[in-house]
């Protein structure tokens, strides 16, 4: 569905509002925090406020001229850029902001393998740092403010983070650069410095499951489920209500199951479904044909591989939660409790946390590019073993 609002952060967008109104807007912004924050809506709902014609008026299903160019990113004085690989055309990107619009939270294809490049001086191309600041460059064109929002700005380069510099200590007038990053430590100190930061906390479950049911996503059992499952990752939310992503947290649970009786036979079939793609059939509703569930491009087995790597990792720190809270820990997959209970049985908190840390070496590897099958082979054969080790 098409938005017609942002879902943004309350909080952060009152104190944005206040600095506006105290004209103290002149500063780069850096929003920091975790995946799935909502600091790009946030970034965007301001970014349209700021450039709203009708304040008192413009409303859900009747939005001015601006606003529904906004939330098209199609407005002429607000600029979105991202990491791309250089090969990026503009239909790519025309493809990529029409995703955004049906959904505030899609992540691009490109931000976890590509960065924001510099860009090259003639042909810049639509999300380089070189055409950022052209954009800045120019006179506002319909509007009182210009805006320029870079996503996942620990992926610049450091000539881009360089050449974005002299930009970030004097910006144009009545223009605004708001930078995210969920990761401000890969960034440039000089960057750092010039950004008044603004962080985000991940989303209260309860608020994030009603922002699902308002968006249609979900009934109020599903939201509230997902949003749990999610721990305040927005976009993960949204992805574990799709059906493929539901078939993952079940071969999850499965899976983490057969880890702990030590079934390497299974580890290693998983491992190999997930190099070519598939879902083990066992794990298909019997009104479901294999062949429509595989991931057959290789961003979505790399992201299909990542979503089990997640839902790992909720199972190992919920076998953690129920040895160190037992009777107040609450399952973040309802289906989990009684594997989980079995493991937190049998397991220590050190090892487990040892196993945390495999999964996540893991899932960092496959968002490199590396093979799939090799990389969840060792893992499973790892956490095989970890689990031996305590049961000795």
């Amino acid at each position: 569905m098409s938005v017609d609002t942002f879902p943004y952060r309350d909080a952060v967008l009152t104190r944005l509002e206040d600095l506006h109104r105290a004209d103290r807007l002149g500063q780069p912004l850096l929003f920091t925090g975790p995946e799935g924050t909502g600091k790009e809506a946030t970034a965007l709902e301001f970014s349209r406020r700021l450039n709203c014609v009708q304040p008192g008026t413009c409303a859900p299903g009747a939005r001015c001229e601006s606003c529904v160019k906004t939330f098209s990113f199609q407005h002429p004085d607000i600029r979105w850029i991202g990491p791309a690989p250089a090969a990026a055309s503009e239909d790519d990107v025309a493809r990529l902001l029409a995703a955004k619009h049906e959904n505030p939270f899609h992540r691009s294809p490109w931000s976890a393998t590509s960065f924001v490049a510099i860009g090259d001086p003639e042909h810049p191309g639509p999300l380089s740092v070189r055409s950022l600041i052209c954009f800045l460059r120019r006179r506002a064109f319909q509007s009182p403010w210009k805006v320029a929002v870079v996503a996942d700005s620990q992926r610049m380069k450091t000539a881009a983070a360089n050449a974005l510099l002299k930009t970030l200590e004097e910006p144009p007038a009545q223009s605004l650069i708001i930078m995210l990053s969920t990761a401000p430590e890969g960034m440039l100190p000089t960057i750092l410095s010039r950004c008044l930061k603004l962080p985000f906390e991940p989303w209260p479950a309860a608020e994030l499951a009603d922002l699902l049911v308002q968006r249609g996503d979900a009934s109020a059992d599903e939201a509230l489920a997902a949003a749990r499952a999610a721990d305040g990752n927005a976009r993960r939310a949204l992805d574990l209500l799709q059906p493929a992503a539901r078939l993952v947290a079940a071969w999850a649970v499965n899976l983490f199951t057969g880890l702990h009786r030590g079934d390497r036979a299974a580890a290693a079939l998983a491992a190999d479904d997930l190099h070519r793609g598939a879902v083990p059939p066992e794990q298909l509703p019997a009104d479901v044909v294999a062949k429509a569930m595989e991931a057959k491009e290789p961003a979505d087995r790399r992201h299909r591989a990542i979503q089990l790597c997640e839902m790992l990792n909720i199972l190992y720190s919920d076998t953690i939660a129920r040895r160190e809270r037992g009777a107040d820990w609450l399952p973040h997959l309802a289906a989990a409790r009684g594997p989980v209970d079995k493991a937190a049985a049998m397991r220590s908190t050190t090892s487990l946390l040892e196993d945390l840390a495999r999964i996540d070496s893991a899932r960092r590897d496959i968002d490199r590019n590396l093979n799939i099958g090799l990389v969840m082979a060792l893992l499973g054969e790892d956490l095989i073993d970890h689990a031996q080790a305590d049961r000795t």
